[in-house]
C-alpha cells in the first residue's frame, strides 16, 4: 500500500512545497541526511518521534476538552442580574475549605442600553429597583410589548453597574490565595444613597440564607446584633493621599508649615540633585493621571525623604508623605507583618479602627490569624473583574466598556476560566494545561507566611497605641500644633480621646433600621433550588408585589394584567409598519413552543405575529 501511494505520487511541485512549511523542513531535513550520507537504520526515525509527539499531545488535549466541556456542562456559573449567588457561593466555599471571607462592593459606569437574555428571559440594563436597599431581583421580566414600551418611556437606563466581591480567607494549611467570588451584579443610577447602601448590608444579616452562611462572612457580620466591619480601600486611600496633594485647589498647612506640590517640583528643577538622588520624574506628579499607583512607592522613598527634611521650609510636605508612606505600610505591602503595621495606629482613618479590633477577635480566638491578612481587604477584587470583563472586548470592537448584558456574559467567562487556572495551577500532575502569567503577576496569589495565633498574642495593644502616640507627638514637634492642644487641654493620649469622642457623639446621626428589618421578607435574598424556567411565573408574581409595596412608580403594575391574552384590549401590541416582510429580522408567523417565552406575541397591520423581545428592544430604543 505504501509503494502504490509513493508511485501514484512521483513529484511534488515547488509551489506545492512551498506552500507546507512543515513538509518543507522535513524534506530539507531528508536531504540533509542523504548528503551527509548518514548510516541511520531508520531513516524515519525522525518522522516517526514528530507523529508520536503529536498524536500524544492531541490525546493530552482531548483529555483536557472532555474535562472542559464536563465543566461548563456541570458548573452553576450563570450569572442572572440582581441575583445573590449564595447557593453557589457556600457549594464554592466548600470546594475550597475556607470559611472566612471578606466582601467589597464597587460601581463602575458602563454603557447605556437595554438587551434582552434569553437564558433568563429578563431584560438587562435598566436601574434595578431597590427594596430597603436590596435590589430586586427578576424585576424587569414581561410577556407584554406594551409593558415594555411603558419601562423604556418612564425607567432610566442604568449608568453604573454595581457589583459584590467575596474574597475567601485561606485556611491555616493553605498558601495560596483564591480568586475571589461574584456574589452579584446589577445595574444602577446615581440615585443610591449611603443609607441604602447601609440598609444592604445590614438587611442581609437578617435573611434565614444570611444566617445559614454567617460563619463565611464572619468579617463582615461578626454578632447576632448586626454589627458591621468596614475597612477603606487602601488602595483607592492611597491615590486620594496622593491626588489631594497634586490638587490645583486644595491648600494644606500643618501648623505653620506648608504643604504644596511646589517643594517637589523644585527638587525636580534642581540642577543640585538628579534622578538619581530622589527618583522622580514630573510625570510622577501629574495631577491629571490620577490612577498612578506606582508613582506613590516613588513619593515615599527614603531619598526623597532625606532631601525635604534637609530644608526647613518643606517640613509639612516631609511628614504629609510620612503619613502616606505609613498608608501602604500599614495596608498595602504584603510583608508587613501585623506587628509592625503600627503606623495605621497614627492616622484616624476608619481602617485604622477597624485593624485594631481584627486583632483584638483573632486574640479572642474569634478569628483565625488568616483573618489578618490585611492587604487582601480591599475593592481591588471589584476593580480587577472590571478590568478583564473590558479587557474581553472582541479584537473588531472599538469600544472596550461593556453593556449589564455584556458583562453578565463576559463574568460567566472570567468565572470557569479562574476555576480552570486555579485548579491547573495546582495540578503538578503531567496533564495539566499551562497557563502563561506575566512575570510581574507571578506571586500575585502567593500570601506570605501567616503569622501564628501565639505571635498575634503576645502583641500589646495598649503598648502600640502608646508607641504611635509619641510618634506622632516627635513628627508634630516644631510645627506650633503642639502648642495649641496644650492650650486646649487635648493633649494627652487620655484627654485627646475624650475630645474626640465627644465631638463625634455630638456630630453623628444615628439611624434605628431595627422596625424595618423585623419586617423584611425572610426568602428576600434566598434563591430557588429549581429550574429558573419552572419559576418564572412565581418569581414575577412575588416581584411585582414587592414593587407595589414600595409604590416606586404607579406604571410598573403587575403583569397579571397581561396574562388572559384573550381579554387583553385589541389595541394592545399594536405595530402599524408599511412593510410587508420581515426575513431580516426576528418577527415570524409561528414559533417553536419551547422558544415562545423569548417572542412578544404582537400585532403588525392587524396579523398575529411573534417577535423576538431583543428585536423588541431595538425597536422601541431611540438611539441607536
Amino acid at each position: 500500500m505504501e509503494n502504490s501511494y509513493v508511485d501514484s505520487n512521483v513529484s511534488l511541485s515547488v509551489d506545492f512545497i512551498n506552500k507546507h512549511p512543515l513538509l518543507k523542513t522535513l524534506i530539507l531535513w531528508y536531504q540533509q541526511v542523504d548528503n551527509d550520507d548518514i548510516n541511520n537504520k531508520d531513516n524515519h526515525g525522525f518522522l516517526k518521534d514528530f507523529i508520536d509527539t503529536i498524536t500524544n499531545n492531541m490525546t493530552k488535549l482531548f483529555i483536557k476538552f472532555n474535562y472542559v466541556n464536563t465543566l461548563i456542562s456541570t458548573s452553576n456559573a450563570k450569572i442572572s442580574e440582581a441575583e445573590f449567588r449564595f447557593d453557589q457561593l457556600q457549594k464554592h466555599f466548600d470546594d475550597l475549605n475556607v470559611q472566612y471571607a471578606f466582601g467589597s462592593e464597587d460601581a463602575t459606569s458602563i454603557i447605556k442600553k437595554i438587551k434582552y437574555d434569553s437564558t433568563t428571559n429578563k431584560f438587562n440594563g435598566f436601574a434595578t429597583p431597590l427594596d430597603h436597599g436590596v435590589p430586586i431581583k427578576e424585576y424587569y421580566k414581561t410577556d407584554s410589548f406594551d409593558k415594555l414600551k411603558l419601562w423604556f418611556n418612564s425607567n432610566d437606563k442604568s449608568s453604573l453597574l454595581n457589583v459584590h466581591m467575596i474574597q475567601p480567607v485561606q485556611s491555616t494549611n493553605q498558601t495560596i490565595i483564591r480568586s475571589p467570588f461574584l456574589l452579584s451584579a446589577y445595574g444602577i443610577d446615581n440615585t443610591t444613597t449611603a443609607n441604602d447602601i447601609l440598609q444592604r448590608w445590614c438587611s442581609s444579616t437578617s435573611t434565614s440564607f444570611y444566617n445559614k452562611i454567617k460563619i463565611i462572612l464572619a468579617l463582615v457580620f461578626l454578632r447576632e446584633q448586626q454589627l458591621l466591619l468596614f475597612l477603606q480601600d487602601a488602595t483607592h486611600l492611597a491615590t486620594k493621599w496622593r491626588n489631594r496633594l497634586l490638587s490645583s485647589t486644595a491648600e494644606l498647612r500643618l501648623g505653620d508649615q506648608s504643604i504644596s506640590i511646589s517643594h517637589l517640583y523644585s527638587i525636580i528643577d534642581n540642577g543640585k540633585f538628579t534622578k538619581i538622588d530622589h527618583g522622580l520624574t514630573k510625570s510622577d506628579i501629574n495631577p491629571k493621571d490620577r490612577q498612578n499607583v506606582s508613582s506613590c512607592v516613588k513619593l515615599t522613598s527614603d531619598d526623597l525623604f532625606k532631601i525635604l527634611k534637609d530644608n526647613v521650609d518643606t517640613q509639612g510636605t516631609l511628614i504629609y508623605l510620612q503619613m502616606f508612606k505609613m498608608i501602604i505600610m500599614a495596608y498595602i505591602d504584603k510583608k508587613t507583618t501585623i506587628a509592625a503595621r503600627e503606623p495605621a495606629y497614627l492616622s484616624v482613618e476608619i481602617s485604622a479602627h477597624h485593624l485594631l479590633y481584627l486583632i483584638l477577635l483573632v486574640q479572642q480566638k474569634q478569628l483565625p490569624p488568616q483573618s489578618l491578612h490585611i492587604h487582601t481587604f480591599s475593592s481591588q477584587a471589584c476593580e480587577s473583574i472590571f478590568r478583564n470583563t473590558r479587557a474581553l472586548s472582541g479584537v473588531y470592537s472599538t469600544i472596550v466598556n461593556f453593556t449589564v448584558h455584556d458583562f453578565l456574559r463576559r463574568a460567566q467567562r472570567l468565572s470557569l476560566l479562574n476555576d480552570i487556572k486555579f485548579k491547573h495551577l495546582n495540578d503538578r500532575s503531567v496533564n495539566n494545561l499551562v497557563f502563561s502569567v506575566h512575570y510581574k503577576h507571578r506571586h500575585d496569589h502567593q500570601s506570605l507566611a501567616t503569622q501564628s495565633q501565639r505571635e498575634v498574642d503576645l502583641i500589646d495593644v495598649e503598648q502600640v497605641i502608646t508607641k504611635a502616640y509619641h510618634e506622632a507627638i516627635d513628627m508634630l514637634s516644631g510645627l506650633e500644633v503642639l502648642n495649641l492642644l496644650n492650650d486646649k487641654n487635648v493633649l494627652g493620649l487620655k484627654p485627646v480621646s475624650e475630645y474626640v469622642f465627644k465631638q463625634l457623639n455630638s456630630n453623628s446621626k444615628m439611624y434605628d433600621y431595627s422596625s424595618q428589618l423585623s419586617q423584611m421578607d425572610d426568602g428576600e435574598f434566598e434563591i430557588d433550588d429549581d429550574d429558573d424556567d419552572d419559576d418564572d411565573d412565581d418569581d414575577n408574581d412575588d416581584d411585582n408585589r414587592t414593587a407595589a409595596d414600595l409604590n416606586i412608580n404607579d406604571g410598573f403594575s403587575s403583569n397579571d394584567d397581561y396574562d388572559d391574552e384573550d381579554e387583553q384590549d385589541d389595541t394592545r401590541n399594536l405595530i402599524n409598519t408599511t412593510k410587508e416582510e420581515f426575513s431580516e429580522m426576528k418577527v415570524l408567523n409561528t414559533i417553536q413552543s419551547h422558544i415562545e417565552h423569548s417572542y412578544f406575541k404582537v400585532k403588525i397591520n392587524d396579523h398575529t405575529k411573534y417577535m423576538h423581545k431583543q428585536t423588541a428592544c431595538w425597536l422601541v430604543t431611540g438611539e441607536k
